[in-house]
């Protein structure tokens, strides 16, 4: 049942250490937090190798839920959620305890804004909204991440081939897959790993809806991590008008963007707002031309 880990501060690398759980963000106390804890918490928030625990901060009692005390992690542990701690409880800490602040070493590397921007956690957030690619040159390229629970979490490489490739580049709306890739190729994510032993048949919309169970049993790390190459080409055209003009749909503006960025990546050196223009551009003078023939076509009927 373990979700997500977060630094709470703006930068994602210091303040309040926080849990996901349950359904719910809690803290951690600070009793008996060690040095190895702190450094594999930065490691596994990709913040660096190391950190400090924050002890001049004015606290006062601890409130609200707290997930785990008792949290100590030693040098064999490869991943937060298998230190050993007091057992799983809402209201583990006592009153009088502090919580857990920790300034890693690091920072995270920054990602282009249309791919680092999360999901909204409501019931408008899209399938292709719950899915992103990190650490390609454009959106349509890189470590494979989904929305589950509140958190942006990896897919593990087992059972990862050409197939389920071609349902998460369907899902990025970037076309048919170029290759399934895996053992991190694009870099260790963080957090929890979502998806193992995906089973896709390809012709799913989304990895949601293949085979997989959910969640991480322990049995994969992020050096497994999965990633996509996808062609990159214009897949998010939706039909307007029937069957008519099938080559004539919409885009919301993140799929325009990524559409862009692929296309920029192709043609080497055009930007992103003029292959835009040229594309809207294009959509316009198909509207024309059809308003055109149903002119024509409401004249001859009156003749």
């Amino acid at each position: 049942e373990f979700m997500a880990l977060k630094l709470e501060n703006r930068d994602g690398c210091s303040g309040r250490l926080q849990v996901f759980y349950n359904g719910t963000w809690g803290r951690v106390c600070s009793n008996s937090m060690t040095p190895s804890t702190v450094s594999l918490v930065c490691k596994q928030l990709g913040c660096g190798d190391g950190g400090f625990l924050e002890t001049d901060l004015p606290y006062g009692k601890v409130s609200g839920r707290t997930w785990l005390d008792r949290v100590e992690c030693g040098k064999r542990n490869s991943s937060f959620w298998q230190c050993p701690s007091a057992p799983w409880n809402p209201q583990s800490c006592d009153d009088q305890q502090e919580e857990t602040h920790i300034s890693c070493s690091g920072r995270r590397p920054e990602t282009h804004p249309a791919l680092a921007a999360e999901c909204p956690n409501s019931t408008s957030c899209t399938e292709m909204e719950k899915i992103r690619v990190i650490g390609g040159e454009d959106g349509c390229s890189g470590r494979v991440e989904v929305w589950h629970r509140g958190a942006w979490g990896t897919v593990c490489d087992d059972s990862w081939d050409k197939k389920d490739a071609e349902v998460a580049c369907r899902q990025l709306g970037c076309g048919p897959a170029i290759s399934a890739l895996g053992k991190a190729t694009f870099g260790e994510g963080t957090g929890p790993i979502w998806l193992q032993q995906v089973e896709c048949r390809g012709t799913e919309r989304s990895l949601w809806d293949c085979k997989v169970p959910c969640g991480n049993s322990g049995a994969c790390q992020h050096k497994e991590d999965a990633a996509v190459n996808c062609s990159g080409e214009w897949q998010c055209l939706v039909p307007l008008f029937g069957d008519m003009f099938p080559q004539l749909g919409s885009c919301r503006t993140p799929e325009l963007l990524r559409v862009g960025m692929s296309l920029q990546r192709k043609s080497g050196g055009v930007s992103v707002p003029v292959v835009i223009c040229i594309i809207l551009g294009a959509m316009l003078c198909l509207l024309l031309a059809l308003l055109a023939g149903q002119v024509q076509s409401a004249r001859a009927q009156r003749r």
